[in-house]
């Protein structure tokens, strides 16, 4: 009997009962760190519309199998990706980008071309600039990843 009041005697002293609020604080902020260092802490998907409006160019007419994300944190940054013929893309780049050209040599691995794009003056709410990739497939057809961003 006596063992089993000195247990319940140090439940009760101050240490162990400041200790569980401690340890709840400290779950719950390990938790938050985890999620803001995460990769992609705040990705959604969006309607490519709205991406779309963040450059102030519409995706081109022929742009099918469309996904578009945004992540949002301190920046904003979307992912636009479609497939397109290779004319259809060509025909979009020079009608909304002209001087645009597509150069493999500073291209990621697994992309068979790619450019940078800057859009120079532009409201505050929208993209600055944006990176393009393309791996092109067969039967004329490229998929395209398109992701504009703010600074």
């Amino acid at each position: 009997m006596d063992g089993t009041r000195n247990w319940a005697a140090r439940f009760r002293s101050p240490w162990v009962l400041l200790a569980l609020p401690a340890l709840a604080v400290a779950w719950i902020g390990w938790s938050v760190i985890g999620f803001l260092t995460s990769d992609d802490p705040l990705v959604s998907k969006v309607p490519c519309a709205e991406a779309m409006e963040f450059t102030g160019v519409p995706l081109p007419a022929g742009a099918r199998d469309r996904q578009c994300k945004r992540r949002a944190w301190l920046d904003t940054e979307y992912d636009v990706r479609f497939r397109i013929t290779r004319k259809e893309l060509d025909n979009w780049l020079e009608s909304e980008f002209p001087g645009t050209e597509l150069d493999p040599e500073f291209c990621a691995d697994k992309v068979d071309t790619c450019a940078h794009i800057e859009f120079g003056d532009q409201r505050p709410s929208q993209a600055v600039a944006a990176e393009v990739s393309v791996v092109y497939e067969g039967g004329g057809t490229a998929l395209v990843r398109f992701e504009p961003f703010d600074v």
